[in-house]
């Protein structure tokens, strides 16, 4: 197996056309062609599924895309690890940011990495909780924020920040409860929008663990929403109340909006650490990265722009 061909045939999937990828690459198409089945051969699978309209991934294309992606983003890194002066700090690299995360963390992570290393490429991926596992486990990002609980073998972990859960409901809610603090029971007690259970590791799931600890029943789900800002713009309008960390909703609450309750429950709270890939290649600017991270996140507990947040 050679590089050119993963390029070829990452190219051929982006493109959906070999007419097309063997442009974009600057070969002819009966040599792209010749290529791919060569790379096929070596693999012992159909890698495409080949029609008049163009090609598409065939399921072991796709398995074979996914690692094909990892594998050129880091010889890209490995490439600009030994260029890179003496002393300098440059490279790319990729952060995924769950969204129940990205909300309150994004901007202060860029402006820290852009005032810090300058020459250094970063991408920073928000994504759904969901999905966030799956690509640093294929070398699609460098790191990710994520909670402790159930992680893949595969995963390093170390912890970052602890925050406790908050009952939120939209401002003058008729079931709204007393002011103050709420039991998980109370909390319970009403109907509630949730992520779907695949995009809920970072608040869903551990809420429902913590029921299950207690000996509670989760109560009626008014509706399953995978977006945060929907989500909050649900709870506004009154579809049902939500469990979240505070941050998250810290503006609404802000504004009037929606009002907060600290729920009172021993284990209910979720750990937020900075996670890799133990199978992937350690990098120097992997580490100055976490290092940043940290940085960065004790920062906002420490002057309150995190709400809600202990630094671990």
């Amino acid at each position: 197996m050679e590089i050119r061909q993963i390029k070829y045939f990452v190219t051929v999937i982006d493109c959906g056309s070999l007419s097309q990828a063997a442009r974009q690459v600057h070969v002819a198409q009966s040599a792209l062609s010749k290529q791919m089945s060569a790379l096929e051969e070596e693999l012992g699978v159909q890698l495409f599924h080949r029609s008049h309209n163009g090609v598409v991934a065939s399921e072991a294309g796709k398995v074979f895309y996914e690692y094909a992606q990892g594998m050129l983003k880091h010889l890209a890194d490995a490439r600009a690890a030994v260029s890179s002066s003496s002393g300098s700090v440059s490279g790319s690299i990729v952060v995924a940011l769950p969204q129940s995360v990205a909300t309150i963390l994004a901007m202060p992570l860029m402006r820290a990495v852009a005032a810090r290393y300058p020459q250094v490429s970063f991408h920073l991926n928000e994504e759904l909780a969901g999905n966030v596992m799956d690509q640093l486990i294929h070398g699609r990002v460098d790191l990710a924020l994520f909670t402790s609980p159930d992680l893949p073998p595969q995963v390093l972990f170390s912890p970052l920040i602890e925050e406790d859960f908050y009952l939120i409901h939209r401002a003058n809610a008729p079931d709204a409860p007393d002011p103050g603090q709420v039991s998980l029971e109370q909390a319970l007690a009403r109907p509630l929008v949730f992520p779907g259970q695949a995009h809920g590791h970072c608040t869903r799931t551990l809420v429902e663990q913590a029921v299950k600890e207690h000996h509670l029943a989760t109560g009626e789900i008014a509706m399953e929403v995978n977006s945060v800002h929907i989500l909050k713009s649900a709870v506004e309008a009154g579809i049902g109340h939500t469990i979240m960390p505070l941050n998250l909703a810290m503006r609404e609450i802000e504004d009037g909006r929606l009002v907060a309750h600290r729920i009172t429950a021993d284990g209910l709270s979720r750990t937020l650490g900075i996670c890799s890939c133990a199978s992937m290649p350690a990098s120097h600017l992997k580490t100055l990265i976490s290092e940043l991270i940290r940085e960065v996140v004790r920062g906002m507990c420490e002057c309150g722009d995190w709400p809600g947040g202990r630094a671990l």
